[in-house]
C-alpha cells in the first residue's frame, strides 16, 4: 500500500470506501494539461476557471440545454495530479452538455466562505438561468454538496450517490466517520442538506438500504421531492458499484434528461446482480438472517452458472457460521479471502423502514434463488 493511501486511511475511517485501490485512475503524464484546459484553449472552447484556494470552479460552456454541476468526492480531493478533471467531466463532454465542475483540493467538505460567496454570486448574476435544466450531482462528500447547494438553483434536479446530509454534530451526533470533514466549520450557510434542497424539483438519492450509516442520513430527507433509489449491497460506494455494473452512464443520462424513474433505475440495477460484489452482499444478508435454505439455493445457482469459486467461498463462510455442513475434506477451516471478496456490512437491514413500493423491490433481491430454476442473468 502506498503512502498516500495509508495516510488517507489514518485520516478517515471511510477512506477505503472512497479510494478504489483495485481500479486506480490512469496517471497523467508529468506536465500534461487536463482535458478541461485543452478544451477551453481549443478553437471552440468557451468557459472559465476560477481559483478559490482550496477549491476551484471549472466551467465548460457547450450548450444552453443542460448544465451539470458536479462536486468532487474525497478520492478526488486527495488526488494531487495536476491533470485531473472535475468529477464526470469526460461523460459530460461526450454528451455535449455544459458543466460547472466544483473541484476540491482538500477533504474539507466544501465548507469554505470563498466558495459560498462565488456560487452565490453566480446565482445572483443569472448564470444558472441561462440553461433550460440544471442538475447537481456528486457522491458521498460530493453528494452532500449537490444537495446543500441546490438552494441556489430553485427548480433544479439533484442526483446524489451515498450522500451525507451534514456533518454538524448537533444534527447527526451518531456520525463517527469522516474525521477530517467533522473538523470543518459547520456553522453558517449550507449546513443542512435536506433543508437546502427543498426547492429542487427532484432529489434522487442513490444508496444501499442495508448500509445503516448511509440510511441514517437518507432518512433525514423528508421533503416530497425526495425519490429514494436503493442500490442493494453496494455499500457506501454506490456510484462505483453502478459503474462496475456498466449502468452508471445510463442512470446519469436519464437523470439529466429527466427520464429517471424508480422503475428504470431498478431495471438498470439488475445488471449489478452479475457482480461478485452483489453476490457476496446477498450471501452475507442471508447469513445474518440465518437462512441456510436460501444459501444452499444460492450456492447451487452459482455452481450451475459455472461460478464455482464464488460458490466454494460462500459455502465455506456459511459452514463457519454453522448454517451449512462443511464441504467434504474442508472441516470447519476458515475460508480464505479471495480477490472477489469485498468488505461485508454487518449493519442490520432497515428494509422494513422503506416505502411499501421499495420494500417490494427489496424482497425481489432474494427471489432468483427462491425459484426452482435459475434466472437468466
Amino acid at each position: 500500500m502506498n503512502l498516500d493511501v495509508r495516510e488517507a486511511i489514518e485520516d478517515d475511517d471511510e477512506s477505503l470506501l472512497e479510494i478504489d485501490v483495485t481500479d486506480p485512475p490512469a496517471t497523467a503524464e508529468v506536465g500534461a494539461a487536463p482535458r478541461w484546459l485543452a478544451d477551453l484553449r481549443g478553437s471552440n472552447g468557451k468557459g472559465f476557471y476560477h481559483s478559490l484556494g482550496d477549491y476551484a470552479l471549472v466551467f465548460a460552456d457547450r450548450d444552453s440545454e443542460h448544465l451539470l454541476v458536479s462536486f468532487d468526492n474525497l478520492s478526488s480531493a486527495r488526488d494531487d495530479t495536476l491533470g485531473r478533471d472535475p468529477w464526470g467531466y469526460s461523460f459530460v463532454a461526450k454528451n455535449g452538455w455544459s458543466q460547472l465542475g466544483v473541484m476540491a483540493f482538500v477533504p474539507g467538505w466544501f465548507r469554505d466562505e470563498a466558495l459560498f460567496d462565488e456560487l452565490h454570486r453566480l446565482a445572483e448574476s443569472g448564470f444558472f438561468r441561462r440553461f433550460r435544466s440544471v442538475t447537481l450531482t456528486g457522491t458521498s462528500m460530493g453528494g452532500y454538496a449537490a444537495c446543500a447547494f441546490a438552494s441556489l438553483v430553485p427548480g433544479c434536479r439533484v442526483i446524489a450517490f451515498s450522500p451525507q446530509s451534514t456533518l454538524m454534530k448537533d444534527l447527526v451526533p451518531w456520525e463517527r466517520r469522516f474525521s477530517s470533514g467533522r473538523k470543518a466549520d459547520w456553522s453558517g450557510r449550507f449546513v443542512d442538506a435536506p433543508s437546502e434542497c427543498a426547492a429542487a424539483s427532484k432529489v434522487w438519492l442513490v444508496y444501499d438500504p442495508h448500509f445503516e450509516p448511509d440510511v441514517s442520513h437518507v432518512d433525514r430527507f423528508k421533503a416530497a421531492n425526495t425519490i429514494r433509489l436503493p442500490a442493494r449491497h453496494a455499500g457506501h460506494k454506490s456510484a462505483l458499484f453502478l459503474r462496475r455494473a456498466g449502468v452508471l452512464s445510463t442512470i446519469m443520462r436519464e437523470a439529466i434528461q429527466d427520464e429517471l424513474t424508480p422503475t428504470s433505475f431498478f431495471r438498470s440495477c439488475r445488471e449489478g446482480r452479475k457482480l461478485p460484489w452483489y453476490v457476496n452482499g446477498l450471501a452475507e444478508q442471508l447469513m445474518e438472517r440465518g437462512n441456510g435454505r436460501l444459501l444452499a439455493r444460492l450456492i447451487e445457482w452459482l455452481r450451475n452458472a459455472e461460478l464455482r469459486g464464488q460458490a466454494r467461498n460462500i459455502e465455506k463462510r456459511a459452514a463457519d457460521a454453522g448454517l451449512l455442513k462443511a464441504p467434504k475434506g474442508q472441516g470447519k477451516r476458515k475460508a480464505k479471502k479471495t480477490q472477489h471478496d469485498l468488505p461485508i456490512h454487518a449493519e442490520k437491514s432497515r428494509a422494513a423502514d422503506l416505502p411499501v413500493e421499495q420494500r417490494g423491490h427489496d424482497s425481489e433481491a432474494l427471489r432468483p434463488w427462491q425459484e426452482k430454476q435459475a434466472p437468466s442473468i
